[in-house]
C-alpha cells in the first residue's frame, strides 16, 4: 500500500514504469549495502595496511641505523686497536689515520686526542686544540667507547656526530683517544633510501631538530609537530594529523640512539587511499555496466509481461461495455509463458462464467419482483444506515404511505421512541452477525402504531464496505394484544400465588423460599441473616370484642405498618400465619435486628387501634421475637425458626408488647 501511494504521487501507473522503478530501486539498495562495508571497511583496512608498512619501515630503518652506528664505533675501534697506535709513533699514527680517513668517506676527519686532553693529529685541520671539556674525552678517561649527541664542530663550524675510543699503551695507561667526526649528511644518505613520494622516514632529536632531510624541513630546521609532541609525551600516535608543510599524514615514531633521537615514519592521506579509490572507479564500472544489462534484459522481460496483459485488459473493457459474448483467441497466446496462457484461459472461463451469472441474476430478479409484489409480508430494503431503498407493495397497504414519503427517509423516523434503543442495538448486531429479529412498534400514516416483526439480513453490496439491508415484516398487533393480555393475567396470578389476599404482603410458601434463598447466601458468604417472629397480643379477644371485619380491618393496618417500617431496613414482611407475621433481614446482624424490632413494635402502637380486651395497653400491640445467625451446615433452617419463635414465647413471658432476642443457653 505504501509503495502504490508512492508510484501514484509520482505518477508511475503503468506496470513496466512500475517494474523499471522497482528495478533502479533494487540496483540503488544493492548498490548502498555493497558501499556500506566497502567504503568503511575498505578504507579502515588501507588505514591499517599503511600503519604495518610504516611499522615495517621504521623497523628496519631502526635496525640500519644500529648497524651503521656499530659499523662505524666498530672502524673507530679497530683503529684504536691497530699496534701502531699502541707504539705511539706519532708520524706514523698520523699516516694510519690519513689512511683511515682516506679510505672512509663517512668521515670527514679522524682526529687523535692525548691524555691531556690535546689533539695532536687531526686529519682535518689544525692540531693543538683543547677538547679536555668534551664529553667524549671524560668518558674515554673512564675506558669507554662513546657516540656524541649532534654537535657543531669548532673547526668546521658544521653539525657532526663523533665516535671516540679510548688508547691505552702495552702497559694498559690511559693514552688518549681517537674519535671520527661524521657530518649530518652521512646519516641523512642513509635514511634517504627510505624515502618515496608517498612516505618518508626521518630523523629527530629531543629538541625537535631535523637532523636528517625531510618534506618538514632541512637538516638543523626544528619542527613542533602532533607526532612530535605526543612522541616527548610517551603518547601513541592513532590519528591523522597535519604536518608543518601543511600535509595531512599518518605516522609512527620509534626512539633510537638510548632515546635520544627519533626516527618517524609518515605516509601522505592521498597515497594511503588511492588504491582504494581505484578500486571503488573499478567498482562503480562493473556496477554501471551490470545496472545497463540488467535495465535491458528488464525491458524486454517487461515488454513479454505487458503484451498479453494487455490482451487481458482489451477484454476486460469489452466486459465493461456489456460484450459478455468476448473471448480471447487461444491462438493468439499459446506461445506465451504457461502462467499467462493459464491468465486468458482463465479470463474467457470467467467471462462465460458471467454470461451464465448474468442470464440466472435476470431470471432471479424477476422471480424476486413477483414474490414482492405478491407477499402479504412487507418486503423493504435498507442502505446500512437504515435509509429506505425499496418498499414492496404490501408495505404501502399496511403502513399507508406512498415511495416518496418513504425511500430516502431514514427507518428510525418511523419506529416507536420506546423502541428506538433497542432497534439500535439490534442494528450493530445485524451489521455484526449478518442476521437479527425485532420486534417493536411503528408509526402508520395515520399516525397510530402498529406491532411489527422484522428478519433482516446483511447482504454484500456494489461495495464491500456498502452493504444492503432486506428485510421481510410483519404486522403481529393482534398477536402482541393478546400476548399482552396473557402477560397481565400471568401477573396477576402470579402476585395472588405469592401475596396474602387480606393483607398483601407476601404469603408463607414465599417466605419458605425467600428463607431458604437467604440462608444458601450466608451460608456460602458468612454473612449474618435475622429473623423477626411477631404477632398480635391477645388477637382472639380482638375478633370477640369487635368481630372478625373488624378484625380483618386490625390485620391490614398492622401489616401495612410492619411492612412501612421493615422496608427502611431491606426487610421482607410475611404473613405466616393467622395474626403471626414473619420478617426476613438480610446481612443484618443481631443488634440492628433488635432496633427494627422495637421500630416495628412503636409502629404498631401508634396506629392507636383500641383493644379493650387487651391487658397491656387500651390499643393494639404486638410481641416480637429476634434470633441472628451467620448460617452454618451444623444449624437448619427450622431450627433457626424455632428459635425465633422461642424468642417470641420469652417476650409474650415477659409481659407482651415487647421484643426478645434469642440467646443461645
Amino acid at each position: 500500500m505504501l509503495f502504490s501511494n508512492i508510484f501514484n504521487r509520482l505518477g508511475i501507473v503503468s506496470l513496466k514504469g512500475r517494474l523499471k522503478s522497482w528495478f533502479l530501486c533494487f540496483i540503488a539498495l544493492m548498490v548502498l549495502m555493497a558501499s556500506i562495508p566497502f567504503v568503511f571497511l575498505g578504507k579502515q583496512q588501507k588505514r591499517e595496511d599503511a600503519n604495518v608498512t610504516i611499522e615495517k619501515t621504521i623497523q628496519l630503518q631502526q635496525v640500519v641505523i644500529n648497524n651503521w652506528f656499530e659499523e662505524q664505533m666498530a672502524n673507530i675501534q679497530a683503529l684504536s686497536e691497530l699496534p701502531i697506535v699502541k707504539a705511539f709513533d706519532l708520524e706514523l699514527m698520523a699516516k694510519s689515520l690519513e689512511s683511515f680517513d682516506q679510505s672512509h668517506s663517512e668521515f670527514n676527519g679522524v682526529v687523535y686526542i692525548n691524555e691531556e686532553g690535546m689533539t695532536e693529529i687531526d686529519t682535518s685541520g689544525p692540531t693543538g686544540i683543547d677538547l679536555s671539556d668534551r664529553e667524549y674525552f671524560k668518558q674515554a678517561k673512564k675506558g669507554k667507547s662513546f657516540v656524541t649527541d649532534v654537535l657543531i664542530g669548532r673547526q668546521s663550524h658544521s653539525q657532526i656526530i663523533i665516535f671516540s675510543n679510548p688508547i691505552y699503551d702495552s702497559n694498559g695507561s690511559f693514552r688518549g683517544l681517537i674519535f671520527g667526526a661524521v657530518p649530518l649528511v652521512t646519516i641523512n644518505n642513509v635514511m634517504n633510501q627510505f624515502h618515496d613520494e608517498s612516505s618518508e622516514t626521518y630523523l629527530v632529536d629531543r629538541n625537535g631538530m631535523l637532523i636528517t632531510e625531510s618534506r618538514q624541513g632541512e637538516i638543523g630546521e626544528y619542527i613542533s609537530t602532533k607526532i612530535y609532541k605526543e612522541a616527548i609525551a610517551g603518547k601513541p600516535i592513532t590519528h591523522l594529523y597535519e604536518t608543518k608543510n601543511g600535509e595531512r599524514v599518518l605516522g609512527n615514531y620509534r626512539w633510537v640512539h638510548n632515546n635520544q633521537w627519533l626516527i618517524i615514519g609518515e605516509i601522505i592521506e592521498s597515497k594511503i587511499y588511492e588504491p582504494f579509490y581505484h578500486m571503488a572507479f573499478m567498482f562503480s564500472i562493473v556496477v554501471l555496466l551490470g545496472s545497463l544489462i540488467g535495465y535491458i534484459l528488464l525491458i524486454l522481460v517487461s515488454t513479454q509481461i505487458e503484451s498479453p496483459i494487455r490482451k487481458v485488459l482489451e477484454g476486460t473493457r469489452r466486459i465493461g461495455e456489456r460484450n459478455f459474448n468476448y473471448r480471447l483467441d487461444k491462438h493468439v497466446y499459446e506461445k506465451e509463458a504457461i502462467e499467462f496462457q493459464e491468465l486468458c484461459d482463465n479470463f474467457n472461463q470467467m467471462n462465460e462464467i458471467i454470461e451464465n451469472y448474468i442470464v440466472t441474476l435476470e431470471k432471479s430478479e424477476e422471480r424476486f419482483r413477483m414474490i414482492a409484489e405478491y407477499s402479504t409480508d412487507m418486503i423493504t430494503i435498507h442502505d446500512s444506515s437504515g435509509k429506505y431503498l425499496y418498499v414492496s407493495p404490501a408495505g404501502k397497504e399496511i403502513l399507508q404511505y406512498e415511495d416518496n414519503e418513504v425511500i430516502g427517509y431514514d427507518g428510525y423516523l418511523f419506529i416507536h421512541p420506546d423502541d428506538l434503543e433497542m432497534i439500535r442495538g439490534n442494528h450493530e448486531i445485524l451489521l455484526k452477525n449478518g442476521y437479527v429479529v425485532s420486534t417493536y412498534r411503528i408509526r402508520r400514516k395515520d399516525g397510530v402504531y402498529i406491532w411489527f416483526e422484522s428478519s433482516f439480513k446483511c447482504l454484500e453490496g456494489k461495495k464491500p464496505d456498502e452493504p444492503q439491508l432486506i428485510g421481510i415484516s410483519r404486522n403481529i398487533t393482534e398477536r402482541k394484544l393478546v400476548e399482552q393480555t396473557l402477560e397481565e393475567t400471568n401477573r396477576v396470578l402470579q402476585e395472588l400465588s405469592t401475596k396474602d389476599g387480606l393483607t398483601g404482603v407476601w404469603n408463607r410458601r414465599t417466605f419458605d423460599e425467600r428463607l431458604e434463598m437467604e440462608w444458601s447466601f450466608g451460608l456460602r458468604n458468612s454473612a449474618a441473616l435475622s429473623l423477626i417472629m411477631l404477632d398480635i397480643d391477645y388477637f382472639k379477644k380482638f375478633n370477640d370484642t369487635y368481630g372478625h371485619q373488624a378484625g380483618d380491618d386490625c390485620l391490614i393496618k398492622v401489616a401495612n405498618a410492619i411492612d412501612v417500617t421493615a422496608k427502611k431496613t431491606r426487610g421482607m414482611v410475611f404473613r405466616y400465619g393467622g395474626e403471626e407475621f414473619g420478617v426476613i433481614l438480610p446481612e443484618t446482624e443481631r443488634a440492628e435486628a433488635e432496633l427494627t424490632a422495637e421500630m416495628i413494635r412503636k409502629a404498631v402502637e401508634s396506629q392507636n387501634i383500641l383493644h379493650s380486651g387487651s391487658a397491656v395497653s387500651q390499643y393494639v400491640t404486638v410481641s416480637l421475637g429476634v434470633n441472628t445467625i451467620i448460617p452454618n451446615e451444623e444449624q437448619t433452617i427450622d431450627q433457626f425458626i424455632v428459635e425465633a419463635d422461642k424468642a417470641l414465647y420469652q417476650a409474650k413471658q415477659k409481659g407482651r408488647n415487647c421484643s426478645n432476642s434469642f440467646i443461645e443457653q
